[in-house]
């Protein structure tokens, strides 16, 4: 008889991880990320850096922009010379060549301003309390709506100790918590059947139109148009508070900041730090070094991707909500992929998308549990390794594992959306307890 993969896998390796082991490894990994947080501050109070970064890192571009919102225009925060220049007043230890420029709409500006009441150090702080509190409750909701009970506390500790959050959005002081929660409210609605508020939810992700943009693409093929019609409100009242805030200069400066970044990641020069980032395109110039063959490559690939999502939803734009999880997972993964740009810290949205499928697979064939088990363990470990793989070998493995797992869940929903599935009575993934 013919193996799947993942059972060719197994025979190779022997049995799978079951829960006991993820939440070993998911303990193991929050203590680390516990340490260097708690380094990162030891130095960060003394004035010194943690392994060549500042404390906070991005959480300076933040801080700055609540900064200049309380004391001077909120449009102040596009002038990139005012702007660099607090940074390096409120961080000292920053790099002379070091500046982050500052690309979120005004009204992002306006979160900030309590926190940029204190101290820069202080303000981190809160920060870190803050996003871990804001990132947990959201994960709750998550798995609360898609995730077995016997399974909830081993995928609580699997996604609270990824590192595309501890390290990259957490320490890092990252803003990408925001688009998580976004997505996971959407999820919720969704799953209440609620569309307008399913796209209202979304919305609050507009603060990076990147977020949105997929997705409401998705929206227009698939038919959606009351989830549709709910983003496109949220999105408009968006735009609004960021009028408010700034006024229409404001606006019009984040405007052309966005072509601005828009330029840096189509550009073949070296302006941006690829191996941090996990779209198709940087995921070329990567492996074969910025040229106009890499850029065609990319652009095909791209374009042939987004072509694939989109057939595929307009093939099951009429199909069960099990078969619309793996299209909205699907949708997720490869909004990362076939972005203009699309930054490591990111890819926390692989966590919703994975809940999403792992809820249509419950209960499932033997093969797709299995096959999903696999994915999750490459979704855990991979983005440990991407890092270094992508600076010394030229490869980005994450973005391979964006294209296999999206591509799996698009297979799911075709399959699903034309036949009956065998339904077992006991769940096979992470089943040893």
């Amino acid at each position: 008889m013919e193996r799947s993969i993942p059972q060719t896998i197994q025979r190779i390796i022997g049995p799978l991880p079951g829960q006991r082991e993820a939440r070993a490894f998911s303990v193991f990994a929050l203590i680390a990320a516990l340490v260097a947080c708690g380094l990162s501050l030891y130095y960060g109070f003394r004035g010194e850096t943690f392994m060549g970064r500042p404390m906070g890192s991005d959480f300076v571009e933040f801080y700055a922009a609540g900064r200049l919102a309380n004391q001077h225009h909120p449009a102040l925060i596009y002038d990139v010379q005012a702007f660099s220049r607090l940074q390096h007043q409120v961080v000292p230890e920053m790099s002379p060549t070091q500046m982050h420029v500052f690309g979120y709409p005004p009204v992002v500006s306006e979160l900030f301003r309590p926190f940029a009441l204190v101290s820069y150090r202080w303000a981190y702080c809160a920060w870190l309390a803050f996003s871990l509190t804001l990132y947990a409750s959201a994960l709750w909701l998550l798995l609360r709506s898609l995730i077995r009970e016997r399974y909830r506390r081993t995928a609580f500790l699997l996604a609270l100790s990824a590192p595309m959050y501890t390290l990259e959005t957490w320490i890092g002081g990252q803003l990408s918590v925001l688009g998580f929660c976004a997505v996971v409210l959407f999820i919720a609605c969704f799953e209440k059947r609620w569309p307008v508020w399913a796209g209202l939810a979304l919305g609050l992700a507009t603060y990076k139109p990147s977020l949105v943009a997929i997705p409401a693409a998705m929206m227009l093929v698939g038919g959606c148009w009351r989830m549709l019609a709910g983003l496109s409100a949220s999105s408009a009242l968006m735009i609004l508070g960021s009028f408010a805030t700034a006024g229409l200069n404001g606006l019009e400066l984040w405007i052309a900041r966005l072509r601005v970044f828009s330029a840096f990641a189509t550009s073949n020069e070296a302006i941006l730090r690829r191996t941090k980032y996990v779209d198709i395109n940087s995921f070329f110039t990567v492996l074969l070094g910025a040229s106009s063959g890499e850029r065609a490559l990319a652009t095909v690939a791209t374009s042939a991707a987004f072509l694939l999502l989109a057939w595929t939803w307009w093939r099951c734009r009429h199909a069960s909500q099990d078969v619309q999880r793996y299209l909205w997972a699907a949708t997720l993964t490869w909004t990362l992929m076939i972005n203009v740009y699309a930054p490591v810290y990111d890819t926390i949205l692989l966590i919703p998308a994975a809940a999403l499928t792992a809820r249509s697979v419950d209960g499932r064939a033997l093969r797709e549990q299995m096959s999903l088990q696999v994915w999750l363990i490459a979704l855990w470990l991979l983005p440990w390794l991407t890092q270094s793989w992508a600076d010394y070998l030229r490869l980005q493995i994450l973005t391979v594992v964006l294209a296999g797992f999206g591509y799996w869940a698009l297979s799911l929903a075709r399959e699903n959306s034309t036949a009956a599935v065998p339904v077992l009575q006991e769940p096979a993934v992470f089943d040893a307890a």
